[in-house]
């Protein structure tokens, strides 16, 4: 992978971790089109920077996250358990990109169903928390976006766009620091000191930073679904091509 590649992967992991158009299979995508396999271990690492930006936007919501700590423990529970039971099955996902126009067509289907379930104002109880993090495991197949899923579970559910946003993106830090922990090994295959990685890194943290700021201002908004006719028209081209 030269610097270019790298770069052009970084921008767009930061604008798909948190626009709910899956990262994933964007990278997948992108990496095959490059030429070569796509690497769990690589998005994973790119994935990690986009948890920095999370951080860094969440820093002032500490409160919140300790508040609702036993929701966020209940809600990643399935993915805990996804990741350990099938982490061959979805490692073989992630390099081929085959199944990919069906993931995006099926993130389509959910990012519309967010304009019949606006939200209202209910709480999280540990049902409700268990429910959105399946939505959660779920999103570990490439192409089904996780703040998509998760997102539009939390607004089924009744809770409001502003609950949905924050505890979705609560629940996607321990779910970063397990997949980090899972794929500890192969990640140190990876040179993180090279120019062209740390490079990537601070691209994917900037730019994950700004569309974390660009989505919760969409979903407060109100125009999630709109996102829905991009992820068609892609899994139709990938489809029919």
């Amino acid at each position: 992978m030269n610097f270019f590649q790298a770069i052009i992967l970084a921008i767009v992991q930061g604008i798909t971790e948190f626009l709910p158009i899956s990262s994933t299979g964007h990278i997948n995508l992108l990496q095959k089109l490059f030429g070569f396999s796509p690497s769990l271990s690589f998005d994973i690492f790119l994935n990690t920077a986009s948890l920095v930006a999370v951080l860094f936007f969440f820093r002032k919501k500490i409160p919140y996250f300790f508040e609702n700590l036993k929701y966020i423990i209940v809600g990643t529970i399935p993915a805990v358990v996804a990741g350990l039971l099938f982490k061959d099955q979805i490692e073989a996902l992630f390099s081929s990109t085959k199944t990919l126009p069906y993931e995006f067509i099926f993130t389509a289907v959910t990012l519309f169903l967010t304009k019949k379930f606006v939200g209202k104002d209910a709480r999280l109880t540990y049902k409700n928390a268990l429910i959105i993090g399946s939505f959660q495991a779920l999103a570990i197949i490439p192409a089904i976006s996780r703040s998509g899923s998760t997102i539009f579970a939390a607004l089924m559910l009744d809770l409001s766009p502003l609950e949905a946003f924050n505890f979705s993106f609560c629940l996607f830090i321990p779910a970063s620091f397990g997949a980090l922990a899972l794929d500890l090994k192969d990640i140190g295959s990876i040179d993180i000191f090279s120019l062209t990685n740390l490079s990537a890194f601070v691209v994917t943290a900037v730019v994950s930073y700004i569309s974390l700021s660009y989505l919760q201002k969409v979903l407060t908004n109100r125009y999630l679904w709109k996102f829905g006719f991009y992820c068609l028209t892609l899994g139709l081209i990938l489809l029919f091509i």
